[in-house]
């Protein structure tokens, strides 16, 4: 099941935008992030959805940890799904650049949906005991 992110209402041209929230990532194994949005009649280049890492909600990264195109269909409303490869702790936030400096980007909604690894998978490895590699 998907949860909801944010909405955008508009994207000025040659513009980005966050969608307001954060992803939480707690043992995340997989992460799909959904967006749909809505491109001006006189839109005339592509958006890029952007994705950000930090390890404690606070501290963003300035480089983007993931980014897909969503192609432009002038007038037209446009919703693309991808998958992820998360890390497996911290959080995430979803930016949108709108790629045309002809028109806007309305109506931007963003859902996710995160498979997370069960509590006790990382003691079915074994506890890593630091102490005697440093001694």
């Amino acid at each position: 099941m998907q949860k909801p992110l944010g909405k955008i209402d508009t994207i000025a041209a040659s513009s980005r935008d966050q969608i307001p929230g954060q992803i939480p990532l707690v043992r995340a194994r997989t992460l799909s992030v959904t967006v749909r949005m809505v491109f001006g009649a006189s839109i005339d280049a592509d958006a890029t959805v952007e994705l950000y890492y930090s390890p404690d909600g606070n501290n963003w990264d300035t480089l983007t940890y993931a980014s897909q195109a969503v192609t432009h269909t002038a007038g037209s409303t446009v919703q693309k799904t991808f998958i992820i490869d998360p890390p497996e702790h911290g959080h995430v936030i979803v930016k949108v650049l709108n790629g045309s400096a002809a028109d806007t980007i309305t109506s931007v909604t963003g859902w996710y949906s995160i498979q997370s690894w069960p509590p006790w998978y990382g003691d079915s490895r074994g506890n890593i005991e630091t102490a005697d590699v440093y001694d």
